[in-house]
């Protein structure tokens, strides 16, 4: 079974409030096994609403609609649903019923208006609405299947859960599951990992794509079955193929960070780890869960705190040596890590001068130094030097803690 999610409202058309009926749809489609190929949003305008909707049952088998379901000149899904399916609008008895008792029962006058809610196109299935006024609907065609929602979130939640979703398993040929599987990597460009797994990249089931964010890319594979076993049987040698190509730069899987994933291998070493950053205003220590902290013995962001630091103010690799020497000396902890570099807001990743800063990480017999070809005070820049950074400690774990 194919769908399309149409949200409605041209306020979120125009970005002045976010979706989050779309997303949430897309799971409980996803967990059932429903292939979902297109979202659109629609501004509240009757013809090209129509038109959206003639789209969508040309190229799906189902499309599912939230939002224009009110008492308002605005509410314009029923109309622009009877428009597309020829389905005339017909009041329906059980839903003034409905209307008449949920407004009694608050003390609320029951105003004219409201009788827009009680119209459905002819032979329509009513969703019930047992937390709000307006009812959703579903319009069975020969073309297909259209099922309209409330867009007030919490209303729209409760009828996708509770019967649109009983709904469409009744109606689909197999019972199947999707499941996904994200694989974060990090120190690694998006075209580069592209060239790497292309052939992968290819495949229909699993799917495999990509997703960059700040510093680091994600990997999503998902695959589709009649069960979550045969699913991650699917899933499985194509994440192998994916952790043979990409080891060096994967760090976590699904809920991990790079934060969480450092701590549980401390953990694991009964080490500690102090983080002295003077250029990325705590974007490191931002990548450790609270609940992860536990592992991190000291925090700093001024190098005149440490001892036999004060002329360590420029930044060169001998400065960062002696930094995080010191730092490990005054905390106690087991590895010592020290980023440092320019705030100046005249260099950053992006900027003709990119500027340099230096990382640094004590053991107990050695100090390892890398260097890290950016520094400023944009956003961007201070997540790429602190995700290489931690990128770096987590690829060199073995050496670091034998």
């Amino acid at each position: 079974m194919n769908a399309e999610i149409i949200t409605t409202g041209t306020e979120l058309l125009l970005g002045e409030i976010t979706d989050t009926n779309a997303p949430f749809i897309a799971r409980q489609l996803r967990a059932i096994g429903v292939n979902l190929y297109y979202k659109t949003t629609v501004g509240d305008n009757r013809e090209r609403l129509e038109d959206v909707l003639r789209q969508g049952l040309s190229r799906n088998d189902v499309v599912i609609v939230t939002g224009g379901l009110g008492p308002t000149v605005d509410d314009i899904t029923r109309e622009a649903v009877s428009d597309a399916t020829g389905r005339p609008l017909e009041l329906r008895s059980e839903i003034v019923t409905h209307l008449e008792q949920f407004f009694g029962r608050r003390g609320r006058s029951f105003t004219k208006n409201n009788l827009r809610q009680a119209y459905l196109p002819k032979d329509a299935i009513m969703i019930p609405n047992p937390i709000g006024t307006a009812p959703g609907f579903i319009v069975e065609t020969e073309q297909g299947t259209i099922i309209t929602m409330p867009g007030v979130p919490r209303e729209m939640e409760r009828m996708m859960q509770e019967q649109v979703v009983p709904y469409l398993q009744q109606k689909m040929d197999e019972q199947a599951v999707i499941i996904t599987r994200i694989i974060h990597t990090a120190s690694i460009g998006e075209s580069s990992i592209d060239d790497l797994i292309k052939d992968l990249m290819t495949s229909s089931n699993p799917t495999v794509g990509l997703a960059a964010h700040l510093g680091q890319v994600d990997i999503r594979l998902a695959a589709r079955a009649a069960t979550r076993k045969e699913a991650q049987a699917i899933i499985a040698p194509a994440e192998a193929a994916i952790r043979e190509k990409l080891a060096p730069w994967i760090y976590g899987v699904d809920e991990d960070s790079q934060g969480s994933v450092i701590a549980r291998w401390l953990r694991m070493k009964n080490a500690t780890l102090a983080i002295l950053e003077t250029n990325t205003h705590g974007a490191i220590l931002e990548k450790f869960p609270p609940q992860n902290r536990n592992v991190l013995v000291g925090h700093f962001q001024d190098i005149t705190a440490l001892s036999g630091c004060e002329d360590c103010q420029e930044f060169t690799e001998g400065n960062a040596r002696a930094i995080a020497q010191s730092l490990r000396k005054l905390t106690g902890a087991t590895l010592a890590m020290a980023l440092i570099g320019s705030s100046d807001p005249n260099f950053g990743f992006w900027s003709e001068q990119r500027g340099e800063s230096w990382l640094a990480v004590a053991m107990p017999a050695e100090v390892y130094v890398k260097h890290l070809g950016a520094a400023g005070d944009d956003d961007f820049t201070r997540n790429w030097l602190a995700t290489n950074a931690l990128a770096y400690i987590y690829r060199r774990r073995d050496d670091l803690l034998p």
